[in-house]
């Protein structure tokens, strides 16, 4: 069993200090009072089976591949879709436009 700070605790996890007092109270961690040089000092009391906090962080997930414009061509339904909204642009940039010649010259 090896104990360690509540804010060392927050900073390895990637989570504030009220979060891991909150997880003390509801019993979800084991939490220690000492009192070190005449201050309180909370700690949180792990057991080697607690995961992740050793201070080695979980790998990073493998990048998801994207579709590229060199890996084939883009499905029709997609491809109307993207038509479409080009459209749509198109005709609210001109009534933005309009919308803006209207407007009367600050003074």
């Amino acid at each position: 069993m090896k104990k360690i700070t509540v804010k060392e605790y927050a900073r390895l996890n990637r989570v504030s200090v009220y979060q891991v007092i909150k997880k003390i109270q509801r019993g979800e961690l084991q939490g220690v009072t000492l009192e070190e040089n005449g201050m309180k000092v909370n700690y949180v009391v792990l057991d080697e089976a607690d995961g992740p906090v050793e201070g080695a962080e979980a790998p990073a997930p493998a990048p998801q591949p994207t579709a590229s414009k060199s890996e084939g061509p883009v499905p029709s339904d997609l491809a109307a879709e993207v038509a479409r909204l080009r459209e749509e642009v198109a005709a609210l940039r001109t009534l933005m436009e309009k919308c803006c010649a209207k407007r009367p010259e600050p003074l």
